[in-house]
């Protein structure tokens, strides 16, 4: 009668590992959601100015605001002035300088050739950096069932 010893086989060590799957998925998401969210904050001028839109629109910091009215005198950071003392105004606000960037924003029933006449007595105040204000396009949600 024979009697086999067997020994017990080795097992296998597992190696601890951590997967990070989730945590990427969870801090790309809260990327998303902070992205999204700071371009819906801007600034109120306190004014009802229907801007028109535009695929490319983004915020701009640090700027000086000409705003345009339909039926109303050009304001700049707030303030009316007459169309030919844009530039006057402009030089005031930016203490000269001529590298600050100018927001135009019109609201889409201004006549053409009124934003015109704006945006040439900026641009001879010496003023290049120009940006027309829009708001961003809203894409159309589409319905499942």
């Amino acid at each position: 009668m024979s009697q086999e010893f067997v020994l017990p086989r080795r097992r296998r060590r597992m190696r601890p590992y951590l997967d990070l799957t989730a945590m990427i998925d969870t801090v790309f998401n809260l990327l998303i959601f902070f992205a999204v969210t700071s371009t819906l904050v801007g600034a109120r001028t306190g004014m009802a100015v229907r801007l028109p839109s535009a695929e490319t629109a983004r915020p701009v910091p640090d700027r000086v605001v000409l705003v345009l009215l339909p039926g109303q005198p050009p304001q700049v950071n707030g303030r009316e002035v007459v169309v030919e003392q844009i530039g006057a105004a402009l030089g005031q606000v930016t203490g000269g300088n001529r590298e600050a960037q100018v927001v135009v924003m019109a609201d889409e029933q201004v006549p053409y050739a009124e934003l015109v006449a704006a945006l040439d007595q900026v641009r001879l105040a010496d003023y290049s950096r120009i940006a027309l204000a829009a708001s961003p396009k809203t894409k159309p949600t589409q319905r499942t069932r």
